[in-house]
């Protein structure tokens, strides 16, 4: 059994890196992306930050959001004065959102010194091992949360010390707590279908009624067998446990008309954007990016869509315990969620955040009541047990 979690593990750590580190700096610009395509992002030196350093001899920085932000419960800026916590995510435009919304809220109003990483799971994972942890909290993939706990890697979470009441409930785990979610859902070119655009995995599937350049991702674990299983009439309310003969019987019809085996996150946005294909599943924020920045061609629906999310969790053996806990109850406060929404289009973990959020706003995040509706989010526990065996067939299937 460990050494099938230990395997599992491995891959989970390996596409991440694929689809994620390597991908997330520059998204907000098309060009950029282009890039992404063809290069990895090298990991950054830590960051430290804690005390605001002037422009100038005698110069205060301008007031911004961030400085002004007030949040029930924390109003001791010396509450962790003097201590020093390390916390990982994924690099580029997510990190820097994550900064702004909550890295720098928490080190001005608890005192704590922040200093920041670039997430490895594969480091994490040896350091605990050895007994040299440096890091504190850490945002891993939820899929990855329950494997790493049965192998002893992180803390159980102490939710006396952690308010979920408002969290929605299927990202509360033993060892980590989901804090925001994304979208994997179809998307196309809007000009491809001007007066009927595709609604549904069923519309993907229908390449009489749909013609056009298909793209699909090279991923088992990221939404293709939900969207096989709902293209063959499967209810979103029935999905699980997967019937994995069934959907691949489903995919087998579908396969033939894919042109583009997508490996990256940034891929289908670009796909859509250069007319290289029609209609693809899609890292929504990605595609909403290059509609905030003008993009007229790009179109989605929420409608049959995949939720994931990234977990908070903390590394066995840390020595900041007591302030890594206090550092997650801040990052899911709904006024903590509700700046972070605004900055990236990610949705939030705490229902309460959408009560301030712009309507318009609300309308583009993925765990927007209206948006979350019409999901399905993965049953990570059926996938803890069954994706060794599920990526093994699926790996088989693509290559033949």
């Amino acid at each position: 059994m460990a050494d099938r979690i230990d395997a599992l593990l491995r891959f989970l750590f390996h596409q991440q890196r694929l689809r994620r580190r390597e991908l997330l700096v520059g998204i907000a610009a098309a060009g950029a992306m282009a890039a992404c395509r063809q290069a990895a992002t090298p990991t950054p030196a830590p960051v430290a930050f804690g005390t605001p350093t002037p422009s100038g001899a005698g110069a205060t920085p301008p007031a911004t959001a961030a400085d002004t932000l007030l949040v029930p419960g924390y109003d001791d800026p010396n509450r962790w004065k003097g201590r020093t916590l390390v916390v990982t995510s994924w690099g580029g435009a997510l990190q820097d959102a994550l900064r702004k919304a909550i890295y720098e809220p928490f080190s001005r109003l608890t005192g704590c010194q922040i200093v920041e990483d670039t997430t490895d799971e594969a480091k994490l994972r040896t350091m605990v091992e050895s007994g040299r942890v440096e890091w504190d909290v850490v945002d891993v993939g939820t899929e990855a949360v329950i494997p790493m706990g049965r192998l002893n890697l992180l803390e159980p979470l102490d939710y006396s010390k952690i308010d979920t009441k408002d969290i929605f409930p299927e990202l509360v785990l033993e060892h980590g707590i989901g804090y925001y979610y994304y979208s994997t859902c179809l998307a196309y070119r809007k000009d491809k279908f001007p007066q009927k655009p595709p609604n549904s995995w069923a519309d993907f599937w229908d390449v009489q009624g749909f013609p056009g350049v298909r793209a699909f991702q090279k991923y088992a674990q990221w939404g293709p067998i939900e969207a096989a299983l709902l293209a063959d009439g499967v209810p979103i309310d029935q999905l699980y446990p997967l019937d994995i003969d069934r959907a691949f019987r489903s995919l087998d019809r579908i396969k033939p008309h894919v042109r583009v085996w997508w490996e990256a996150g940034a891929q289908p946005a670009q796909l859509l954007s250069d007319g290289e294909v029609d209609l693809t599943d899609a890292w929504i924020a990605r595609i909403q990016f290059l509609i905030e920045q003008g993009s007229t061609v790009l179109g989605y629906t929420w409608n049959q869509g995949r939720l994931s999310s990234d977990s908070l969790v903390i590394p066995r053996g840390s020595k900041n315990v007591d302030v890594a806990h206090d550092f997650i109850n801040f990052a899911l406060r709904p006024e903590i969620q509700r700046g972070f929404a605004m900055i990236y289009p990610d949705g939030p973990a705490n229902k309460r955040a959408f009560e301030a959020l712009p309507p318009e706003r609300v309308a583009v995040l993925p765990s927007a009541p209206q948006n979350k509706a019409l999901q399905v989010y993965p049953d990570y526990q059926w996938w803890a047990e069954h994706l060794d065996a599920v990526v093994e067939r699926w790996n088989a299937w693509v290559a033949a």
